[in-house]
C-alpha cells in the first residue's frame, strides 16, 4: 500500500480561497480575544478533566485523580460515583447500550490500572482485568461483527487487548510490545484503528488478529512528517470518501479513502500547538488548540475554505476533552469542565441542486492513485454521456460511464487493478462537447 502526502490545511481567522480540490473544510469558529461567554460549571476547580463523554441527558466526566463525576442538568451540578472504583486516574470511558437506566447499558472506565465497569449508571463499579495485568488503560472502543458478536478493545500501556465477553477475560491482540502505548482507539466500519504515543498510527480489519502500520513519509521536502505522539483519532463520512483524522503534537493530519479501501492521500494540517480531543456532531468534526476552536467539515462545491464564525475565544489553555450535548459545548480543562451555549445544530455536507453553468471535466481525486480514484464533471444540460480512460498509445482501457444523464454534478469511480503503472487519460464526451484530462496510477 502506498501512502502519499497530499494538500495542507492552513490556519487562519479571515476568510480564504477556495481550493480547486473538494476535500475537507476547515471553518475557524473561534476568533476574537474575549472568552466573558464561556462559563464555568460547578465541578471543583481543582479537577483536571481527562474525557468527558455524554449519553442521553448524563454526562460523565473523567478525571485524573478524583475519580468520575456524573451531571444530568448540564453541569449545574455533579456527583461522585467512585464506589468500587480501582482506581481515580480515569483515562477514558465508554458506554454501550442505548439507553442509561440500571441493567440496560455497561458503562466501562479505563483506568491507571486496568478496567472498571458499571451495570447501575455509575452508582457501583468492579473491576474486570483478567488478561491485563493492572495496565493503564487509555482507550476503549467496541465493535460488532456480521454475526452480531461484541468485541471490546482496550488499548493500553503495552498495546491492545481484546475481550469477547464484556470485559471479563481479556487477551493480547496482534498489536502488543513492551513499550507502545496506545492512546486512542475508533471502530469505525470494518477497520479498528489504533494511535499509539509511539509508534503511529495502525490499522487492522480482521477484528484485531493483525495490523498495518501506516508509515507516513514527507514527499514533499517543505512539509514535515507527522509529529508523534498522536492523542487523538477519530473518523467521519463524506459524500464520497471517508476521512481518518488524527490529533498530534503538530496539529491535525487526515487520510481519506475510498469505501471499499483504505487507500487514499494523506494530508497534512502544520500548526504550532497540539490537538488533544475531537467531538462530533451532525456529520461536523469539532477541535480545539489552545484556546481557538475549529470546526472541520466537508463542503462539496467549495472545497478547502475558511470563514470566521463568532464564537468566543477561549482562553491559552488545555482542552483535554471536548463533548456537545443540549445546545452547550462542554470543554475538559486544568481546572473543572467549562461550557458554552452555541447552537450546534450543523449539516456539515453541502450540496448544490442547480444546473451547472458550464461543461467541466475536473481532474480526478487522489491523483497519482492506487488503484481507485474518482472522476468528477459537470453537464450544464442532460447529455449522452461517455467517459472513457486511455493509455498513452491511444488506446481504450475501461469504459467508466455510457448513458444517458441528467444536468448536474456526477462523479464515476475508477478502479485500475490490473493495469500496469503508468500515465493514463479520460475523456468525458457529452453531446458535442468534448474534455481530456491525464491521470497517473501508481500501482
Amino acid at each position: 500500500m502506498k501512502i502519499k502526502i497530499g494538500k495542507t490545511l492552513k490556519q487562519n481567522c479571515s476568510n480564504g480561497t477556495n481550493n480547486l480540490i473538494p476535500i475537507i473544510l476547515l471553518s475557524i469558529i473561534l476568533c476574537g480575544q474575549s472568552y466573558a461567554q464561556w462559563e464555568k460549571t460547578n465541578l471543583p476547580v481543582t479537577v483536571k478533566v481527562n474525557t468527558i463523554v455524554i449519553r442521553d441527558s448524563s454526562i460523565f466526566a473523567g478525571t485524573n485523580g478524583d475519580g468520575i463525576f456524573v451531571s444530568t442538568n448540564n453541569g449545574e451540578n455533579w456527583k461522585s460515583i467512585n464506589e468500587g472504583l480501582q482506581s481515580k486516574f480515569i483515562h477514558t470511558i465508554l458506554i454501550t447500550g442505548k439507553t442509561l437506566p440500571a441493567g440496560q447499558a455497561r458503562i466501562f472506565a479505563g483506568t491507571e490500572t486496568g478496567v472498571s465497569v458499571s451495570t447501575d449508571n455509575g452508582e457501583n463499579w468492579r473491576s474486570i482485568n483478567s488478561g491485563l495485568s493492572g495496565l493503564g488503560v487509555w482507550s476503549l472502543g467496541v465493535s460488532a461483527d456480521t454475526l452480531g458478536d461484541t468485541t471490546i478493545f482496550a488499548g493500553a500501556w503495552s498495546g491492545v487487548y481484546s475481550s469477547t465477553d464484556w470485559g471479563e477475560n481479556w487477551k493480547v491482540t496482534g498489536l502488543s510490545t513492551t513499550a507502545m502505548p496506545v492512546h486512542s482507539i475508533i471502530i469505525y466500519k470494518n477497520f479498528i484503528f489504533a494511535a499509539s504515543l509511539s509508534d503511529g498510527t495502525f490499522i487492522s480489519q480482521d477484528n484485531g488478529l493483525t495490523w498495518i502500520n501506516i508509515i507516513i513519509k514527507n514527499v514533499d521536502p517543505f512539509l514535515p512528517e507527522m509529529s508523534a505522539p498522536i492523542y487523538s483519532i477519530t473518523a467521519f463520512a463524506g459524500p464520497y470518501f471517508n476521512y481518518l483524522i488524527a490529533g498530534s503534537i503538530g496539529g491535525i493530519y487526515y487520510m481519506d479513502y475510498l469505501p471499499s479501501s483504505f487507500e487514499g492521500d494523506i494530508a497534512l494540517a502544520k500548526w504550532d500547538r497540539p490537538v488533544l480531543c475531537f467531538a462530533n456532531r451532525n456529520d461536523t468534526l469539532f477541535t480545539v488548540q489552545y484556546g481557538y476552536f475549529f470546526k472541520l467539515f466537508y463542503r462539496f462545491i467549495t472545497g478547502l475554505t475558511h470563514e470566521s464564525l463568532n464564537i468566543p475565544f477561549f482562553g491559552y489553555k488545555a482542552v483535554y476533552s471536548l463533548a456537545l450535548n443540549n445546545g452547550y459545548i462542554f470543554a475538559g480543562t486544568d481546572n473543572g469542565i467549562w461550557r458554552l451555549s452555541y447552537p450546534v445544530a450543523i449539516t456539515g455536507v453541502e450540496s448544490s441542486q442547480e444546473a451547472p453553468a458550464g461543461f467541466e471535466l475536473e481532474q480526478n481525486y487522489p491523483n497519482p492513485f492506487n488503484p481507485t480514484t474518482v472522476v468528477t464533471y459537470l453537464l450544464p444540460v442532460a447529455s449522452n454521456v461517455k467517459l472513457i480512460v486511455y493509455d498513452v498509445l491511444g488506446r481504450p482501457v475501461a469504459t467508466m460511464v455510457n448513458e444517458r444523464q441528467t444536468a448536474g454534478r456526477h462523479l464515476a469511480k475508477f478502479d485500475a487493478g490490473g493495469l500496469p503503472s503508468g500515465v493514463y487519460f479520460y475523456r468525458l464526451q457529452a453531446g458535442s462537447l468534448v474534455r481530456t484530462k491525464k491521470m497517473i496510477l501508481l500501482q
